[in-house]
């Protein structure tokens, strides 16, 4: 669900879910990107090279960091909320805005930019990334994008890579060379990975319901379990969503005091509750 693209530039308008760095859409796991929007990327695999390096004092540094689209997953919301020490609600409140996916009728959440002549991200400072241990997936992968899809009756998402360059980025001049696997585990993306892959479960489902669009109150749920977990913490103690499945004590512990339990448990929740999918069927919330 997460991405990047600028504003002014680049001509890809790829659906997301699929693709890391650009609209956070959604389409159907076994649509196939049009060979004109791959035309200008070669596909990377794991153990294919690329060159390439990011440091303060290269001409362009930070200009990456400006008059961007920057979609944010849960898992991203997540861990910008706990590092700024927000609640899911002042940081959604005070840092993003959402709307509802012209591709994929879900709701989507972007970083504002500040408002000022360059249109920097929000948590970019003249030393770089101010929030840089818990940076988005997009940013820690860029260059890289990655797409995934999963085709239907299987389980696990393929995926490939691609490298974007952008013709103000002097980084490809410098003469370190990485694989793309390298490069992932030196940007410590595989988790970003693992978490932004459950949320194909709930493409694929939505896809298979053949609806476009959900309702209002639908789309409220949907916001709440996946971006705004403290709020949506207390509606899972308010209502016992855990009742119904079969849970135990300390899962629903883990309820109270993680993260990203809380965020797996609403994962599933939706899946449910939207799409009567599993064994939970979403509780006693209208």
């Amino acid at each position: 669900m997460g991405g990047r693209f600028r504003h002014t530039g680049r001509e890809l308008q790829s659906p997301a879910g699929l693709v890391d760095f650009i609209p956070a859409e959604m389409v159907s796991e076994n649509q196939v990107i049009k060979q004109s929007q791959m035309k200008n990327f070669r596909k990377l695999t794991l153990d294919d090279t690329f060159q390439f390096s990011c440091r303060p004092g290269i001409g362009c540094f930070n200009c990456c960091c400006s008059d961007l689209n920057q979609y944010l997953t849960p898992y991203d919301i997540l861990r910008l909320k706990k590092r700024l020490e927000l609640s899911s609600g002042e940081f959604l409140g005070r840092y993003t805005s959402h709307h509802i996916g012209p591709e994929s009728g879900l709701p989507i959440v972007t970083l504002k930019m500040s408002e000022h002549e360059n249109l920097n991200c929000p948590f970019v400072g003249q030393a770089g990334c101010t929030v840089y241990p818990d940076r988005p997936g997009s940013c820690r992968i860029y260059p890289l994008a990655r797409i995934v899809q999963r085709r239907p009756n299987q389980n696990a998402c393929e995926e490939f890579h691609v490298v974007i360059k952008e013709p103000h980025c002097l980084g490809f001049k410098e003469p370190k060379e990485w694989t793309v696997r390298e490069w992932k585990q030196d940007q410590e993306v595989a988790l970003y990975d693992k978490m932004n892959d459950l949320l194909m479960d709930i493409i694929s489902l939505k896809n298979r319901s053949n609806r476009r669009r959900l309702d209002h109150r639908e789309n409220e749920l949907f916001y709440l379990a996946c971006y705004d977990l403290d709020r949506f913490r207390e509606l899972v103690f308010e209502k016992r969503l855990w009742e119904g499945r079969p849970v135990e004590g300390e899962t629903i512990r883990d309820l109270e005091e993680d993260n990203v339990a809380l965020m797996r448990f609403g994962i599933e929740w939706i899946k449910g509750r939207l799409f009567g999918h599993g064994s939970q069927r979403g509780g006693d919330v209208p």
